[in-house]
């Protein structure tokens, strides 16, 4: 049920960072926003950058690491994003969006990461739909990353640029009332690195899946879902999940 390209460059823990964020919405007809996070950037949920690897192992990519206390503007976290909205038509929306995350790793004192990426959504849902269905959405989205590694002279490592990239495109059809049908195709690579431990974090992924869901009321669903997984250098894999999601208390207003 996961997407591999989030997964490489934010795992488990995502991106979940103690800081703060300013939002701009421009006064403009079309819907247009500008966000700007600023972050500590430190730990195992910011994975790309001030993160000191895995406990008690204090590596990223091969390479010992150092815990690089903030010192300065310089060291934080930076998360930039534009997001712009508009009707095709009155049964079509479309949102579009590029966001960014940049600040340093602890590989080395001048080490920096930067993470950027593309998105796109779009929804159909007819004038006379009933309680949300019938509807058709589509979202994509690219994602790469640009990290800079120190040399490590006792591993063997030296200075160099690691980069992945990948992308995952999904398409759910809410065929009935509370039924949708998806089907969603994921890509994922880095390039060769000096550290075998680098590389080996960092193979080509390919996944497929194919997913129905049942939207029991409009704060849970229940997803089943099959996943066909090629990994370079590794045994293929398939997978079937079964995901629940619920919410408990108010929820935001539909956005469309």
């Amino acid at each position: 049920a996961f997407v591999s390209v989030l997964l490489r460059l934010a795992p488990e823990d995502g991106l979940r960072q103690n800081g703060a964020r300013l939002s701009w919405l421009a006064p403009a007809e079309t819907y247009a926003e500008f966000t700007l996070g600023v972050f500590n950037g430190q730990g195992g949920d910011a994975s790309s950058f001030r993160n000191a690897g895995e406990a008690g192992v204090n590596r990223l990519y091969g390479r010992a690491t150092t815990a690089r206390a903030l010192g300065g503007v310089g060291d934080f976290l930076f998360v930039p994003r534009l997001a712009s909205s508009f009707d095709l038509s009155d049964s079509q929306t479309i949102v579009v969006g590029a966001s960014a995350a940049l600040g340093p790793n602890d590989t080395g004192e001048d080490a920096r990461t930067l993470i950027y990426g593309a998105d796109v959504f779009w929804k159909w849902k007819p004038s006379n739909a009933g309680a949300g269905w019938p509807f058709v959405v589509w979202q994509t989205e690219a994602i790469g990353r640009k990290l800079e590694a120190g040399a490590d002279d006792a591993a063997g490592l030296p200075d160099e640029t690691l980069r992945d990239w990948g992308v995952y495109s999904q398409i759910q059809w809410g065929f009935v009332q509370r039924w949708a049908l998806g089907l969603r195709g994921e890509y994922v690579t880095g390039n060769e690195s000096a550290g075998e431990t680098a590389t080996a974090e960092r193979p080509t992924v390919k996944r497929i899946s194919p997913n129905l869901t049942w939207f029991p009321s409009e704060f849970s669903k229940l997803r089943l879902q099959y996943n066909r997984t090629w990994r370079e250098n590794a045994q293929d894999e398939d997978a079937v999940w079964l995901q629940l999601e619920f919410m408990l208390g108010a929820h935001a207003a539909h956005k469309f």
